[in-house]
């Protein structure tokens, strides 16, 4: 029986912790007793079933008992904090002050940091997307460029991208409103939205179709264009323009995604600029002017991509061998996107990080200085508290509190912390972002869903 009891009071004081620890100090030993008491009634009176009604009961009432005793205890610290804190306005003030500061700090550099290291690139199809460039063996520096044949080469014999797209900028002259107006173009392959997982606001993307020799002249309006010259007109699909003496038909809107590598006003496909579909320059592989970009196929690799194109490249020069250098070979290099865009940030980026971290550790420091200054003057305060009958912990749970409630403080400063956020945020991205990153670097205040950015401004 004594084994019995030794080992219901060992399960009973477990029960008990639920409890606050000054509750357990004034009447935990009183329980224990009564708790002895109830079961030796319990189990003459009731047997098995009585001792289990018991257990229930007291199990009940010690559930229903702990919150309301924790949030008394806690009322009564967070009171008397407040009230220490306004008699000692100044150094709470000073400490939030202090707090604040760093925490807007250690807010802007993280924002910079999610953005362009963390968070994913905002399109459907980031993480597998690769900047290709072409070079020699000898070269100093790869060629972002590539000729029409050479790019016809790589996409027909490569086996490890869903897709090879090419890109170059032009500027044309656009007739047919009130006044010509200078646009910048965007001329691409029909699929390059697909591999950048871009879908129209309205209309269509180009298809195809579009992309053969004698085809129709047909255009896309990027978002922002949409917007300045067309006034968000939604029935602009079907209007017609001269550019390049053709008649060019817009077919759909671009939502207002982060364009890369260029902002443009209008995108046409390949066949529709004069330049790329000039013939002689369609037989030139010499004529670089295109850029290329690639998707990857699932579980294929960057460097996979350089090998298999390095092959192609191998088999070019051998085929074309006037075009290319003597005994030089030509290599490959795939970057992926994302490591493009931030490849030259990323040391600076998270030396900043590191130095924002000490600057929060300073501030953290220093409050805690205060805190000790303090404490000196609180010496007598705390001696009469002991003599009342304060133990350490009750006194250190006071202690924690009023820390507590100084850190919330500090970063319940949300226009203090967010406005020097929002000033370091503004001078990092313009050394950081250097107009490359399509990606938006803001202050994070709340979770967002990282994904493609597809809705209009006037509803977001």
């Amino acid at each position: 029986m004594a084994e019995g009891i030794s080992r219901t009071t060992r399960y009973y004081r477990a029960l008990l912790r639920l409890l606050p620890f000054d509750f357990r100090s004034d009447y935990g030993p009183e329980m224990e007793s009564v708790f002895r008491e109830q079961r030796r009634e319990a189990e003459r009176h009731g047997g098995v079933l009585g001792v289990l009604r018991l257990w229930w009961e007291t199990v009940a009432g010690i559930f229903r008992t702990a919150p309301a005793e924790h949030w008394q205890i806690i009322r009564q610290d967070v009171s008397f904090a407040l009230r220490m804190m306004r008699k000692n306005l100044g150094f709470t003030l000073a400490a939030m002050l202090v707090l604040a500061l760093g925490i807007g700090a250690n807010t802007a550099i993280f924002s910079v940091v999610y953005a362009v290291l963390l968070k994913p690139l905002p399109y459907a199809n980031g993480e597998k997307l690769v900047l290709l460039r072409v070079g020699t063996t000898h070269a100093a520096a790869l060629a972002n460029n590539v000729s029409v044949p050479e790019l016809m080469d790589f996409r027909a014999q490569n086996r490890s991208l869903d897709g090879l797209v090419e890109y170059h900028n032009m500027q044309f002259i656009l007739l047919g409103r009130s006044e010509p107006e200078r646009v910048e173009t965007g001329v691409v392959s029909w699929n390059f939205f697909d591999i950048f997982g871009v879908r129209p606001l309205t209309g269509r993307m180009f298809e195809p179709n579009d992309e053969k020799p004698g085809a129709p002249a047909v255009l896309l309006l990027s978002y922002e264009y949409w917007q300045r010259s067309f006034g968000g007109d939604p029935t602009v699909a079907g209007r017609t323009f001269r550019m390049n003496d053709k008649t060019h038909t817009v077919i759909g809107v671009l939502p207002p995604f982060p364009q890369y590598p260029q902002h443009n006003d209008v995108y046409m496909p390949t066949v529709a600029c004069p330049f790329r579909s000039d013939p002689a320059m369609i037989a030139d592989r010499n004529g670089r002017m295109l850029r290329m970009f690639g998707q990857m196929k699932a579980g294929v690799t960057a460097q996979q991509v350089a090998a298999d194109l390095s092959t192609v490249a191998a088999a070019m020069q051998k085929q074309y061998p006037k075009f290319y250098p003597e005994n030089d070979r030509i290599r490959i290099q795939a970057t992926q996107l994302r490591e493009e865009l931030t490849h030259e940030a990323r040391p600076t980026i998270l030396f900043l990080l590191t130095a924002a971290g000490f600057v929060l550790l300073i501030a953290c420091a220093n409050v805690a200085n205060l805190n000790m200054a303090r404490s000196l003057r609180r010496e007598r305060e705390f001696a009469v508290r002991a003599a009342l009958g304060a133990g350490r912990v009750r006194v250190f749970r006071q202690l924690l509190t009023e820390s507590f409630l100084l850190a919330l403080g500090g970063g319940a400063e949300r226009e203090l912390a967010a406005g020097a956020a929002g000033i370091g945020r503004g001078l990092l991205a313009a050394g950081v972002q250097d107009g490359r990153d399509p990606r938006d670097l803001r202050v994070d205040r709340q979770p967002r869903a990282a994904g493609l950015l597809v809705t209009p401004a006037h509803q977001r």
